[in-house]
């Protein structure tokens, strides 16, 4: 009769912080996990060159694999570049050319890749992302909510809040969200309120290369407080040295120091500033 009644408080103990986590009244509750070994690739995307771009990809991706990882992390938009300014006339579908390669890497190495890419749907064109498992089957799929309209209306239709989604995988349940998206910490939030543990977020920050400096650790303490605020592990894979080739922001580089942060902000793993780098971390186990 004990360890009934055990169960059932256990039970609903947990319905409660449940309901606390959905409707706000607290933060986050960490989850349990594996431990997850990450590469992070902070490409140099070249603008516009899509075979260039996935040969880049391909060859860091195997790098990882060779290093046992589990997970590679590529940045956004990582198959054109975020700034493409012929986005709407050669984004590919999801599932299509750029995903199906991404798959066949994931299936052949035996890992999970996530990375940005743009989204042709119809008539709207997205800035995307995707969580690819180890049979090359896409489970997440994620298009940018906060697409800096000032910038790239021209560029891409917004997601809705409705595409933040979670997907229960063998290391846990994991979020998705890109860049800007994390600048309303709802966002993110709401990753952790459905009950993940992880976020991927793949970035594109960039500057004027005077400033280069500057938006490197603004870009780190941006990953460290969204890790803070959500109680998430937060894996930030930025672009490294790419030049912004056309629009308001032509002749920007990116920072690079994509970034990895545990959930008390703290940041345990930082790329190199504005060089490619293939950055690797073990993110412990929590039980």
């Amino acid at each position: 009769m004990k360890s009934k009644v055990y169960i059932l408080h256990k039970n609903l103990s947990i319905m409660i912080i449940a309901a606390l986590v959905l409707f706000g009244c607290v933060d986050s509750v960490t989850a349990s996990h594996p431990g997850l070994r990450v590469a992070m690739v902070q490409m140099d995307i070249v603008d516009g060159n899509l075979a260039e771009n996935m040969q880049r990809a391909e060859k860091s991706i195997r790098e990882a694999a060779g290093k046992k990882v589990d997970m590679v992390c590529l940045p956004e938009a990582a198959d054109f570049g975020w700034c493409y300014q012929q986005a709407r006339s050669n984004a590919l579908p999801i599932p299509g050319k750029y995903t199906d390669f991404l798959s066949g890497l994931a299936k052949e190495l035996k890992v999970w890749i996530s990375a940005g890419c743009l989204e042709k749907d119809g008539d709207k064109t997205y800035n995307s992302a995707v969580i690819i498992d180890r049979t090359g089957k896409i489970v997440l799929k994620h298009r940018k909510i906060n697409t800096l309209p000032n910038l790239t209306a021209h560029l891409y239709d917004p997601g809705s809040t409705d595409d933040i989604k979670v997907v229960d995988t063998e290391f846990g349940r994991i979020g998705l969200t890109i860049c800007a998206d994390n600048f309303n910490i709802e966002n993110p939030q709401k990753v952790a309120n459905l009950g993940a543990w992880l976020l991927i977020a793949p970035h594109a920050f960039a500057a004027k290369v005077s400033d280069l400096e500057n938006n490197a650790v603004e870009y780190m303490n941006h990953i460290k407080g969204v890790a803070t605020k959500t109680k998430l592990w937060v894996i930030g894979t930025n672009t490294g040295l790419s030049l912004v080739a056309g629009g308001e922001w032509k002749g920007y580089l990116h920072s690079g120091c994509s970034t990895i942060a545990d959930p008390t902000g703290k940041a345990v793993a930082i790329g190199k500033l504005k060089e490619t780098d293939l950055l690797i971390y073990d993110i412990p186990s929590e039980k």
